[in-house]
């Protein structure tokens, strides 16, 4: 019996982001579908890019451009880059993730069932994307402009798909839809920083790279892995939260310039970034980002308080930072 292909993208999603599976139902029907597909592109073109273990440059660069032009508007036959991709998707570790990426052809039957114009948004995006993410599998993040740059490519892209797509959609005045497209980035690039910022410790024990500018903070893996360094390393952190806060006022912007009508993609918004902002409280000055025994994570109290009321519980954080 064959996979019904929304089914099946509904269902893996949830596999493979909690926090998504979490936050996409919440969206206005008008975009739910859409932004659900998006997502599961970009997580195939990752797979490609962040789980094949040990790396083999040449072959994800030649599986992520094949991920690109299939979401493309072109017209060719696909049937062989499927084949291809069903092969590779072999090499990914994860079983959720493999089986994502196997069903590439259920993927992209949804995605064609959308407005030809929504594809070009959705596919402009994916593309900046896969370029990014190339030149970043073998350039080293080791400044703060660095990691601004890999960030915009592998989140800031994301905040560019969804504002286009609501401005698309929606009927939103010309001063709010530049106020959206001046900080659509910004908020793309601090739920990204979070990420970085607490999976340090996971990344340079697991992983072949991590994303924080050692270069600029003045610190070397080994000194940020030795607890005799703690002092250095919280200083190191410091820095990193810092920059990390220097976004908050332009997630503040980029929600107040939403319309009314858009409850969905509000909620949405503030509760993914609600709970970014109650992450950093968990962050500050605390060692166990480095030699922690497990990841850290906000309480399940303040996660269910931020559930029940995620738009006041955003701004309360925002004004507190």
């Amino acid at each position: 019996m064959k996979s019904d292909p929304m089914e099946f993208a509904k269902d893996i999603l949830s596999r493979v982001s909690r926090s998504f599976a979490l936050t996409i139902p919440m969206l206005d029907e008008e975009i739910k579908n859409e932004v659900l597909l998006a997502y599961l592109q970009d997580r195939i073109l990752d797979n490609f890019e962040d789980e094949i273990h040990p790396p083999d440059l040449e072959l994800q660069k030649e599986m992520m451009d094949k991920v690109s032009r299939i979401f493309s508007t072109e017209e060719y036959d696909r049937s062989s880059d499927f084949r291809v991709i069903k092969d590779k998707s072999e090499l990914i570790e994860s079983e959720s993730l493999q089986k994502l990426t196997k069903n590439i052809d259920l993927i992209y039957q949804c995605y064609q069932d959308f407005d030809l114009d929504i594809q070009k948004i959705s596919h402009k995006w994916l593309q900046e994307m896969n370029q990014g993410m190339q030149k970043y599998l073998t350039k080293e993040v080791q400044t703060f402009a660095d990691l601004d740059e890999y960030c915009y490519y592998v989140a800031g892209t994301v905040g560019g798909f969804l504002t286009e797509t609501i401005i698309y959609k929606f009927d939103i005045n010309q001063k709010k839809q530049q106020i959206l497209l001046d900080n659509f980035n910004q908020a793309g690039l601090f739920l990204q920083k979070v990420n970085l910022i607490r999976d340090i410790r996971e990344d340079l024990a697991s992983r072949d790279k991590h994303f924080w500018p050692l270069k600029e903070l003045n610190i070397s893996e080994v000194e940020l892995s030795n607890s005799r360094n703690e002092e250095k390393a919280l200083e190191a952190l410091s820095k990193m939260l810092s920059d990390l806060k220097s976004h908050i006022p332009a997630l503040k912007k980029y929600y107040q310039a939403l319309p009314k009508e858009l409850k969905g993609y509000k909620k949405f918004f503030a509760v993914n970034n609600a709970l970014g902002l109650a992450t950093i409280d968990k962050l500050e000055n605390n060692a166990d980002v480095f030699y922690g025994k497990k990841p850290i994570k906000v309480s399940k109290l303040k996660f269910l308080n931020i559930i029940r009321a995620p738009e006041k519980k955003f701004l309360d954080y925002c004004s507190q930072e």
